[in-house]
């Protein structure tokens, strides 16, 4: 029966309970099998037994009606045994079931024992979650992540006023055997780092450097106490630094985190990517640490890393890509006369495994680069090589649609408001998420007040804007069943479709029409919150469904990685536990929601 305790010590609400009870189960328990259409427990039925499934199915029937499926390692019968009242429904064999037979006694025994044990089968559906993410919070890197910078991460700091002399400071600093010196100005800190002290020793003389403050890096980047460590390795990597300033609530310097005490927290390497990235000489140089990004995302996802933290650490490490790529493949001259956008995903920076391209290009008006074309054609052939599929709606930058002047993008933007066509609308959807990554962003913001000011001049048109949120049903049909009608994804749902679209969209209709400049879905629902348009517990509530929705597609595509099979964004059912499936119900209800709040909002009832 060893295979008992090796099922049940991974899942909730077993992984709660201790080896030696865990065993105590595994000696009183039995295998048992029952054939398709078995009755387990009828209507008002008290159980003799928990059920733990093994293999098969089991369906949850009041009367005629569905309102369950149980699957392999799910648990049934708990509530009833607990509270002793009977069955509220009839549990019947849907597919030939193995399962485990846990004795009533012994199990009313260990929940008497173990509180934590029974509270599970009693809380509501959103405590369970805060249970599974508890769990897998627990393990020690992602401690680390939930860390947060108090006194004992702390370096001692040397602070100096402005007009200290260089040599003075460097003294002081000296005695202090402080992490970094922290210059006080008038209005706020600076920082003199090693780079400041090279320069000083290397130009001292030809740029009469006399006082600390001609050396400082100023303002300072600094973060609060209390922040939680995953956010300054963000900042830390964001901003390329080694040295991070920590302020109190009266905004006093109160030590100095170091890159290096982060770093001894990790064992994924995850700044070590983007430091790679940032160091890079070539090309290939490049493409070698784009390469690892896959890996850290797996790790980070394992440890019970929020998906949303996730793709914001893989933005950043892209975002080094691109700008990186911008600088070897294209010339100067285009350096200032060019923006490279970001588009789809990408743009909103919500991209963790690697999709399709979805890139664009603005050129300055008047501005006609020498071989365009084949400067265009290498960077996506490079974008290929690190393993980014080709857009097939053929959305990048060697595609004349999407590379262009300033003017002739404005003048689709004209077309796209006066003629909502369907292909104009994802044209607008698709140029609103976009992100500008590198060349002069100038262009890029122009281009966007343009945009702001046609919508706000013409606003009928959020109306046919907001109207894709409609595309796509639900895959959640009535008595909370799943429904999917695609034959060659069986026991499948596309979360993408059935869910995800219709909150980004949402959120993006309503960000253009408050002309919110951020691109990613989470800034714009806090957006949506600081603007007055929802309270923030209707932001909150948002934010936790993009989460779970995420959360379960994160883990069905590295599922997939792993098998070697293509990416997309298909959730498996069947591979779910209960739990999962229950919270996965509570998402696509809320999504459900939002979408009807959304519909009367922009009164979709009455346009065409």
């Amino acid at each position: 029966m060893i295979a008992l305790l090796d099922n049940l010590k991974d899942h909730l609400p077993f992984s709660l309970l201790d080896e030696k009870i865990l065993k105590r189960i595994e000696e009183s328990s039995q295998i048992a099998y029952y054939a398709q259409d078995t009755v387990l427990i009828e209507e008002e039925g008290l159980p003799e037994s928990v059920f733990v499934i093994i293999k098969g199915v089991v369906k949850a029937m009041a009367g005629e009606e569905l309102t369950d499926l149980y699957h392999a390692n799910d648990t049934f019968a708990a509530i009833e045994l607990i509270r002793q009242k009977g069955a509220k429904d009839r549990y019947v064999v849907s597919e030939e079931l193995i399962c485990f037979e846990i004795p009533k006694d012994i199990f009313l025994t260990i929940t008497e024992e173990n509180k934590a044990f029974k509270t599970y089968f009693l809380s509501t559906l959103m405590e369970r979650m805060e249970m599974m993410k508890e769990k897998k919070e627990n393990i020690k890197a992602s401690e680390m992540m939930l860390a947060r910078a108090d006194d004992h991460l702390l370096h001692a700091v040397c602070i100096v006023q402005a007009n200290t002399p260089i040599v003075d400071a460097l003294k002081k600093l000296e005695s202090s055997r402080s992490a970094a010196l922290i210059v006080e100005n008038e209005f706020g800190y600076g920082i003199v780092t090693d780079a400041d002290l090279r320069y000083y020793i290397l130009h001292k003389e030809e740029d009469d450097l006399t006082e600390i403050s001609q050396l400082q890096s100023y303002p300072i980047i600094a973060i609060e106490e209390g922040e939680l460590l995953f956010n300054v390795l963000l900042v830390m990597t964001e901003h390329n630094i080694k040295h991070l300033p920590v302020k109190d609530a009266q905004e006093h310097i109160i030590g100095v985190l170091e890159l290096t005490d982060l770093l001894s927290y990790l064992s994924n390497q995850t700044h070590l990517i983007a430091v790679q990235m940032q160091r890079a000489k070539t090309v290939d140089e490049v493409i070698a640490a784009s390469k690892r990004i896959e890996i850290m995302v797996e790790v980070l996802h394992s440890k019970g890393v929020k998906s949303r933290y996730i793709a914001k650490m893989v933005s950043e490490i892209h975002k080094k890509m691109y700008m990186k790529l911008f600088e070897f493949i294209f010339p100067k001259e285009w350096h200032a006369k060019s923006t490279l956008l970001l588009l789809g995903s990408e743009g909103r920076g919500e991209q963790i495994l690697r999709t399709d391209q979805d890139n664009a290009i603005i050129f300055e008006n008047g501005f006609v680069p020498e071989n365009r074309e084949t400067l265009l054609l290498n960077f996506i052939e490079t974008l290929d090589k690190i393993g980014f599929p080709r857009c097939s709606g053929n959305v990048m930058v060697i595609n004349t649609k999407w590379a262009k002047d300033v003017d002739s993008y404005k003048n689709d933007i004209r077309n796209w408001v006066r003629t909502p066509d369907a292909q104009g609308l994802l044209d607008m959807a698709i140029f609103y998420d976009t992100y500008a990554v590198a060349g002069n962003i100038a262009l890029f913001k122009e281009l966007r007040s343009f945009l702001f000011e046609k919508v706000q001049s013409h606003k009928e048109y959020l109306s046919y804007f907001a109207k894709s949120i409609e595309s796509f049903e639900s895959p959640l049909g009535l008595f909370s069943r799943f429904i999917n009608t695609d034959k060659n994804h069986k026991n499948e749902i596309d979360i993408k479709k059935g869910a995800l679209f219709s909150l980004i969209h949402g959120v993006r209709a309503l960000s253009l029409e408050h002309k919110i400049t951020k691109t990613n879905t989470t800034e714009r629902i806090k957006e949506l919150n600081n603007v007055g348009y929802m309270t923030k517990k209707d932001a909150q509530d948002l934010l936790e469904t993009l989460e779970v929705i995420n959360t379960l597609r994160l883990s069905a595509q590295l599922s997939k990685l792993q098998d070697e099979k293509k990416i997309d964004n298909y959730i498996c059912l069947t591979t779910l536990g209960k739990l999962e499936r229950d919270i996965l119900k509570e998402a696509l209800k809320s999504v459900e929601h939002f979408k009807k709040r959304v519909s009367y909002h922009f009164h979709l009832s009455i346009v065409g």
